[in-house]
């Protein structure tokens, strides 16, 4: 790796946060709104957290690295993954970099547990809720417990489908329902109606029930969604630890468990998560739910890449060029 800077990407379903290692935020963010219009596809290329548009695909990593304003070629590039990720998938991804990108080495990582090494922790539950992928799993001693992975269909996306349908105006396109979303609803008491004026100068009426639409993540039953809440995700998957490695390794868990991606902002979500647990899990004490900072999988892979050891579990070219895709499986 001498002489080679790291280039962190975040890779998500609505978003990609990208920036060198070593910085506290991204420095640049592309989002699936101002992507979509300069890519052939016209269409964000990753969908649950999976590239359906491979063309557009290396396009959206071509102007991440345009927006950082440094090479390819001379950059190890350290990306997400969700934890719901194909081999499949990996290797094309993996494929793209190198042989189109022609970057010098790669390494991806989950990344619940990005968002965990945010925290400066190495064991935990990490519940992680973005736009198009939502799931939960334990980590050990930094690394995921892939026999522990609950997932649910309670992403942002699905949630801004949902606001939408409440609020039932034909004129409003998803883009402008997910910024309602985000500047209206929450966990916070609404009993009074919020107006949101959009950019034509009209305005929207939110009423106290569309206010709460963010409910069902603690309630899929609202919207008629047959799947785990995000609460009981986390315990199922606590469970699954208990079941198949012991007490002693679930009770490390109890207070380490972690909110991260976006459709875990909504302020109050965490202490409710929590008192939810603490209901369902009676006779357990020390039950702590945190948030995680905003852009955590990020952060945590600015840590990771800027570890001493990081060379030393990164896919080179040439080990790519030797094995191909036993590589891959190996590493990741």
């Amino acid at each position: 790796m001498a002489g080679q800077g790291v280039v962190v990407i975040d890779l998500g379903s609505g978003s990609v946060k990208a920036g060198l290692k070593g910085g506290s935020s991204p420095s640049c963010i592309l989002t699936e709104k101002n992507q979509k219009s300069v890519l052939n596809g016209g269409k964000y290329p990753i969908e649950k957290g999976l590239v359906t548009n491979w063309e557009d695909f290396e396009q959206l990593l071509r102007n991440t690295f345009t927006e950082l304003g440094v090479k390819p070629e001379e950059n190890v590039v350290l990306l997400s993954q969700p934890m719901t990720n194909t081999q499949l998938n990996k290797e094309k991804v993996v494929q793209v970099l190198f042989e189109r990108l022609n970057v010098p080495a790669v390494f991806l990582a989950y990344t619940n547990v990005l968002s965990l090494y945010c925290t400066g922790r190495l064991n935990g539950v990490v519940m992680e809720s973005g736009a198009g992928v939502s799931n939960c799993v334990a980590i050990y001693q930094g690394y995921a417990m892939l026999d522990s992975v609950v997932s649910s269909d309670l992403t942002g996306k699905q949630l801004t489908n949902y606001i939408s349908q409440k609020l039932n105006n034909p004129g409003l396109d998803f883009e402008t329902v997910d910024e309602i979303k985000k500047a209206t609803t929450g966990f916070t008491p609404a009993t009074e109606d919020k107006s949101y004026t959009l950019p034509d100068g009209s305005s929207v009426t939110v009423v106290p029930n569309e206010q709460r639409a963010p409910e069902i993540l603690l309630d899929p039953s609202l919207a008629n969604m047959d799947t785990p809440s995000i609460p009981q995700a986390i315990v199922d998957c606590i469970e699954k630890v208990r079941t198949k490695h012991g007490e002693e390794r679930a009770k490390e868990l109890y207070d380490n468990i972690v909110l991260s991606g976006g459709n875990t902002d909504f302020t109050g979500l965490d202490s409710r998560v929590e008192d939810i647990i603490k209901s369902k899990m009676e006779g357990v004490s020390g039950i702590k739910v945190t948030k995680a900072a905003q852009c955590s999988a990020w952060i945590g892979g600015s840590i990771l890449g800027s570890h001493d050891t990081f060379g030393d579990i990164i896919l080179t070219r040439a080990e790519y060029d030797k094995e191909g895709a036993q590589a891959i499986e190996r590493k990741f």
